[in-house]
């Protein structure tokens, strides 16, 4: 079998139905020309032929039968002066037929053709359909116009013919275009090693042509993007790896420090050193667990006791501030005394935003924190009075490795810190808002999960 094009289809279809249309009529005309050859159908011809055939007979005979009217013909007598004189047609109709065919002189009358006899002293008035009839009784009472039954037929049987062509080509098509879904779920799915069956019409074939042409062209940008992630995954898990020994190094470097005489000042300098460097190790553990995916992270859910959670927090940003030369600006309104949470992931993510808020925040300038609760949801807020989001990092900074961010993106945890904050909030069922604040021009992030 070749391979079609569209417009060949859809004129098979136009054929196909012509002819069905046209083998419809042949069919029923034929039988309704057999129902008159057997004489099971009479045509209006034909009675009209009878009455001329029996009109002098109906004119001379001395007294009329009914067995002398044609067959298929009601009559009506009368006398000459209009009186009604007998026959089969009742005589509340005859007045009717006596004023139409006398006093109008009228032979028709829809639906009914009359013909009008005169007899030596009576008026004979035959009534008879202007159609074809069946001959039999019960066929002429349940149908009175062969004909009319005969296009009712036609029409019907070519409306079935068209919903049987029009289903089987419906159908025909439908596998066509079914290959083309086909194809197109495959893609969804990044199923892109399989082999593409052309449907042999020519303007689907040239759409799956196209298809494959994009299959192909995706899997070469998809396999060089799952290179490239599997190879970023690779040289950071081995940074993070790295960073370990010169952390250790700090650490003990700084229990030493501890081991000999030291200041106040100096003292709580290597407390700094050392929450830091603590600090920072779990950043690498963060930066290690950046590699993997989240979402098969077990939380270790338990009740974490809030005032000792930010006291720990503060203790932390505290040294940070200090060291960038930033005021912080602590305000814990109204808060429960206990979460159910992961405390180690909600330091985490607190530490993660109040960084970067800091990093981005110049030198004398302010970070503020706030928390407050309502209904069963516990909000954190941290303002910094920086630079603020850009509209493209409002969009996406929650997006793992997003650097595009002119204004924001030269410090080092940007890359990462929202990402991961966002991450933990999502894996608490809560969410992270980015906004820029009216107030001081700055970043605002809102952190909010229920408890």
């Amino acid at each position: 079998m070749g391979i079609r094009k569209l417009r060949s289809v859809f004129m098979r279809y136009a054929l196909s139905l012509a002819l069905a249309v046209f083998v419809v009529i042949v069919v029923n005309v034929g039988a309704y020309l057999f129902g008159v050859n057997i004489g099971a159908i009479y045509p209006l011809t034909s009675i009209s032929t009878a009455i001329e055939r029996e009109k002098d007979n109906l004119q001379s005979t001395r007294q009329i039968e009914e067995s002398d009217i044609p067959h298929l013909c009601e009559y009506v007598l009368f006398t000459k002066d209009g009186q009604y004189a007998g026959g089969s047609i009742d005589k509340t109709d005859s007045a009717l037929v006596w004023n139409t065919c006398i006093e109008i002189g009228r032979t028709s009358d829809n639906p009914y053709l009359y013909s009008v006899i005169d007899r030596e002293e009576e008026v004979l008035i035959l009534r008879y359909r202007m159609t074809a009839q069946f001959g039999n009784r019960t066929l002429r009472s349940i149908f009175p116009s062969a004909d009319l039954l005969m296009v009712i037929t036609i029409l019907l049987e070519s409306l079935l013919s068209l919903v049987v062509i029009s289903f089987i080509f419906g159908k025909y098509l439908g596998k066509k275009i079914d290959k083309l879904l086909i194809v197109v779920h495959k893609i969804e799915q990044q199923d892109l090693d399989f082999e593409i069956q052309k449907s042999r019409l020519f303007e689907v074939d040239r759409a799956l042509d196209a298809l494959d042409r994009m299959r192909l062209a995706l899997r070469q940008s998809l396999s060089q993007q799952w290179y490239d992630d599997k190879m970023r995954q690779e040289q950071l898990s081995a940074l993070a790896h790295d960073l370990k020994t010169p952390l250790t190094i700090i650490r003990g470097n700084t229990e030493l420090l501890f081991d000999t005489s030291l200041s106040t000042e100096q003292r709580e300098c290597a407390e700094y050193i050392e929450n830091s460097s603590l600090q920072m190790q779990d950043y690498v553990q963060t930066l290690i667990g950046a590699t993997k995916s989240w979402d098969n992270y077990q939380l270790c859910m338990k009740k974490v006791d809030m005032e000792s959670l930010l006291l720990e927090l503060k203790n932390q940003i505290d040294g940070l501030c200090a060291v960038n030369s930033i005021s912080l600006h602590w305000d814990c309104g109204q808060y429960p005394a206990y979460v159910t949470a992961d405390h180690d992931l909600l330091i985490r993510m607190l530490v993660n935003v109040l960084s970067n808020a800091v990093e981005h925040t110049p030198q004398g300038g302010n970070v503020t924190f706030e928390i407050w609760e309502d209904n069963n949801e516990l909000s954190f807020l941290i303002t910094d009075t920086g630079k603020g989001f850009s509209d493209e990092a409002l969009k996406h900074a929650t997006e793992q490795f997003f650097m595009g961010d002119d204004s924001r993106n030269s410090k080092s945890h940007y890359g990462i810190g929202l990402y991961v904050a966002a991450s933990i909030a999502k894996k608490h069922n809560g969410k992270i808002i980015l906004q820029n604040s009216v107030a001081t021009g700055g970043a605002k992030v809102t952190i909010q999960i229920p408890y």
